[in-house]
């Protein structure tokens, strides 16, 4: 597998990456009139095809099918628009060279990547979906099409997820899972308890094996701190978080007399609810 990193990736990061089995490949930004990072992906003519994975994607069952994918692959989302979290690439410098005499011309909805190639690709809602199980023969037979579109198999989003609180296909096929949510990533800590989709990601980072000292189980070995607090002073912070908030409460109910208006009690709660429960927790 090839990661591509740019100089903003430090030693330490590239380093964990070799070590984790990653070729890392390092490439320079292009000049973008949007300023921003458009993939370089059909520069890679070392290889025939190119399995592009955003670093917010999981995979979670075998894409090895999607090299059966001739040119360009992608999957569209909400609307007309192909997502570029996932994508097959052809390698092809007269492509490159071809995208490269256009950015400054084509528009980008997003300012990005992702809507330059939605203007590259204008036909692509058009394009017919991908079937890897169509035998070897006949893909020999027929030319092979500019543009395929996979299916939600291969890029299932959580932001379509959180909508109906479950999957729109059959969950146990899914091949991909993209965390598409800008502030909702599966390596925030808060994600886990908002999105069940995350377990997966979970899962799969506790099961690291240490490729570098202190690495194992997805841990970080700059985290110091974390690894000198006992285990249990958690449960305990939380216990005492909770007695304090119930201590206040109750302090602040008998305080404030029943007969104030409604506003001015509501006020004269929060006050001294608030106050009781900074002085007693803060003290822990």
């Amino acid at each position: 597998m090839v990661v591509l990193v740019s100089d903003g990736v430090s030693d330490y990061a590239k380093k964990l990456l070799k070590a984790d089995g990653w070729i890392v490949e390092m490439i320079s930004l292009l000049a973008n009139p949007n300023q921003v990072r458009p993939k370089s992906v059909s520069q890679l003519e070392f290889a025939f095809v190119v399995v592009y994975l955003d670093a917010d994607t999981i995979v979670v069952k075998s894409i090895e099918d999607l090299f059966k994918c001739q040119k360009f692959c992608a999957n569209l989302k909400h609307s007309e628009r192909l997502n570029s979290g996932v994508m097959v690439v052809e390698p092809s410098e007269a492509v490159f060279n071809d995208m490269m005499s256009k950015v400054n011309t084509l528009p980008s909805y997003t300012g990005g990547d992702q809507g330059f190639l939605n203007s590259y690709y204008s036909d692509f809602p058009n394009a017919h979906v991908f079937d890897p199980n169509i035998p070897e023969e006949v893909l020999k037979s027929r030319p092979a099409p500019e543009m395929e579109r996979l299916s939600t198999l291969y890029n299932a989003d959580v932001g379509l997820y959180m909508l109906a609180n479950k999957w729109m296909v059959d969950e146990s096929e899914l091949r991909v899972i993209h965390y598409t949510l800008g502030p909702l990533k599966p390596w925030d800590w808060w994600t886990s308890w908002l999105l069940k989709p995350v377990d997966v990601w979970q899962n799969v980072r506790e099961q690291l094996k240490e490729s570098l000292p202190g690495t194992g189980g997805g841990k970080n070995p700059n985290d110091e701190l974390l690894n000198k607090v006992p285990a249990y002073l958690g449960a305990i912070s939380v216990f005492v978080c909770f007695m304090a908030a119930v201590v206040s409460l109750g302090i602040s109910i008998s305080i404030v007399p029943r007969q104030v208006m409604p506003w001015t009690g509501l006020l004269l709660m929060y006050e001294w609810t608030f106050s009781i429960f900074f002085l007693s927790f803060g003290a822990f």
